[in-house]
């Protein structure tokens, strides 16, 4: 006799491509986590890419519904990413008439400083349908206590779980290449050109420690809107950092991994991040690590001292913040301890163990309620 069947879980993403956010990384990381699990893990988007006018192609999330709806026939839970976006109103939709429950991972979106982003929509669209999503999901999950915090004010704060997302973490410190005979200081800036991110404050705050001497060159990984992208590249020029600043796009993991291991710092100053899987991805190489107190892994870059955690917006605080890590010592010093911090607070069974748990409860639950 057979043992119990897997439990199926779809999830439910506005696209599939990695230069959306972080969603992807989390659902890869969930995936991994739950290896020799008896779980079936599917995936559906509106769109095959991050592109801009979406609401205006009626057709695909029309498509989606009937795929999702389907889908859900044979699914026990639908694991919705995100609180705004066609995914999530017609993903719910149609759990709703399939009779299927539902989880939440919202990614940072009702961080205060996302919210000012098209407020007055997103209010009204809060007020008509998100706040009803949020009420009937059977559990919602957030990265960081900073954002269960933002979230219980809508919802009950038993209703709210925290998972943090795990990475695949080496036992010891990744071997770095020897160090160039170029000795500036390499920064690394991985993320979106959004100006959320904080990358327009970085790179005023390079321009400032240049001014005072300090030789550093920085790599930008990541794209966005054309308009943001213009506006960087007017900064760089305007702030006369051409020569120091590299622009590539966006980078494919294996790259990622490499321009870590080159790296002597990441910096991610973002205005909001729920949890900042670039600050991960930094302290699992063992690269220290300048962020904003609006990241979510800013408790632990301070509990840790893998790095500096500054005020948000505060480009005196950025370029001191540069300025310190001119010494290679405290550079070695802190990247250990980032991927010491890395090993006991990343772990991909942990994160497989506490999903596989709660997906196990919802189905269970809806199971007996049927």
């Amino acid at each position: 006799m057979g043992g119990p069947a897997a439990i199926r879980v779809l999830h439910v993403v506005r696209t599939p491509d990695l230069s959306a956010g972080g969603f992807v990384s989390y659902i890869d990381s969930l995936r991994a986590g739950l290896h020799g699990r008896d779980f079936d893990l599917a995936i559906e988007s509106v769109f095959p890419r991050n592109q801009s006018a979406r609401v205006l192609a009626l057709k695909r999330p029309v498509s989606f519904f009937k795929r999702v709806q389907r889908k859900l026939g044979h699914t026990d839970v639908l694991h919705v990413h995100g609180i705004f976006g066609w995914h999530v109103l017609l993903g719910v939709w149609a759990a709703r008439r399939v009779g299927r429950p539902y989880v939440l991972t919202l990614h940072g979106h009702l961080h205060p400083e996302m919210m000012r982003e098209r407020q007055w929509s997103k209010r009204v669209y809060l007020r008509l349908v998100g706040n009803a999503i949020l009420r009937d999901a059977e559990a919602i999950l957030v990265t960081a206590p900073a954002e269960a915090a933002i979230v219980g004010r809508r919802v009950s704060p038993e209703r709210i779980r925290q998972v943090v997302p795990g990475l695949a973490v080496p036992a010891t410190v990744p071997q770095r290449p020897d160090a160039r005979a170029n000795p500036a200081l390499r920064v690394l800036f991985i993320g979106r050109l959004h100006p959320h991110k904080g990358l327009r404050e970085l790179l005023q705050a390079m321009a400032r420690a240049r001014d005072r001497g300090m030789d550093l060159s920085m790599q930008v990984a990541g794209h966005g809107h054309a308009h943001e992208l213009r506006r960087v590249r007017a900064d760089i020029a305007r702030l006369r950092v051409q020569d120091h600043v590299t622009l590539l796009g966006h980078i494919a993991p294996a790259v990622r991994d490499r321009l870590l291991l080159e790296a002597d710092l990441v910096a991610l100053p973002s205005r909001s991040e729920n949890f900042g899987f670039a600050v991960a991805e930094a302290m699992v190489a063992g690269v220290p690590v300048i962020v904003s107190e609006g990241v979510g892994l800013a408790p632990m870059v301070r509990h840790w001292r893998c790095g500096t955690v500054i005020p948000v917006g505060d480009v005196t605080a950025l370029t001191d913040a540069l300025l310190a890590y001119r010494d290679p010592q405290r550079r070695a010093a802190e990247g250990a301890r980032a991927h010491a911090a890395a090993v006991a607070g990343f772990s991909l069974e942990r994160m497989g163990e506490e999903c596989a748990a709660l997906y196990a409860h919802v189905a269970a639950a809806h199971r007996r309620r049927s």
